[in-house]
């Protein structure tokens, strides 16, 4: 499945560089809905709930991407207003959770959903893909984390961060199993980085194809633009990872 990652140009440079893509906690996601689509009125259930939600946010993780990138709300809100990038991957369709947008809060029996110390895999999905009808012009795709199964770092507030590790397409052809796959950068309307910038945070065996994007005239459209491969130039001695 081709997806898109929405991310500024900074934090875009970083992911080519270290090979790797941040994990975003479930607790930390802009929607306070988030895990709270599963309505009750029973202080009880609530309380449970609750606790499920934070258990889960302690072992899991997700990544979000967007089904296209033709809408101009998503570059405002998740590019940097335009000036940032859309990282383009192929990721197996097996993983991705396809969000189920709702009007209403849904109904989950507390009891039968939430097992002492575990929990059943298809509750956490109905959970974590369920989101208020308002926010589907985002057209929403998620892939989950097993954090304990991903690179950890502190980071200077002393927090943890997790990271999903991504693959490039070389010269010699690609047998890395990542799940993340990229195979595309597409520049804003208004990104300033250039194709020496790309191909300086890309190894030499790497290829990178990069599009660029306008506005379309006839529709309030973002649409594609010229597509260009991008070689990379760094050797695998400058690897380095940083936070």
């Amino acid at each position: 499945m081709i997806v898109y990652h929405f991310t500024s140009s900074e934090f875009a440079l970083r992911a080519l560089r270290d090979r790797r893509l941040k994990i975003a906690r479930i607790n930390e996601l802009n929607d306070p809905f988030e895990f709270c689509a599963a309505g009750s009125t029973n202080a009880d259930t609530r309380i449970r709930l609750e606790t499920f939600m934070n258990q889960v946010n302690e072992q899991h993780g997700v990544i979000c991407f967007c089904k296209n990138y033709h809408d101009p709300v998503l570059w405002s809100h998740y590019a940097d207003g335009h000036r940032g990038v859309a990282l383009v991957f192929d990721i197996p369709d097996d993983i991705a959770i396809t969000i189920d947008y709702r009007p209403e809060r849904f109904k989950l029996d507390a009891d039968a959903a939430i097992q002492p110390g575990s929990f059943e895999e298809s509750d956490l999905n109905q959970l974590i893909s369920a989101k208020f009808s308002s926010w589907e012009y985002e057209k929403e795709i998620r892939m989950m984390c097993r954090l304990n199964d991903h690179f950890c770092q502190i980071d200077s507030l002393g927090k943890r961060v997790y990271f999903e590790s991504l693959s490039l397409e070389s010269f010699g052809g690609d047998s890395s199993t990542d799940a993340l796959k990229l195979i595309g950068l597409i520049r804003g309307v208004r990104c300033d980085l250039t194709p020496m910038d790309i191909m300086g945070e890309l190894l030499a065996v790497d290829v990178l194809s990069v599009q660029d994007t306008q506005l379309d005239l006839s529709s309030f459209q973002v649409i594609s633009g010229k597509i260009y491969p991008v070689n990379g130039v760094r050797s695998f001695s400058a690897c380095c990872f940083r936070v």
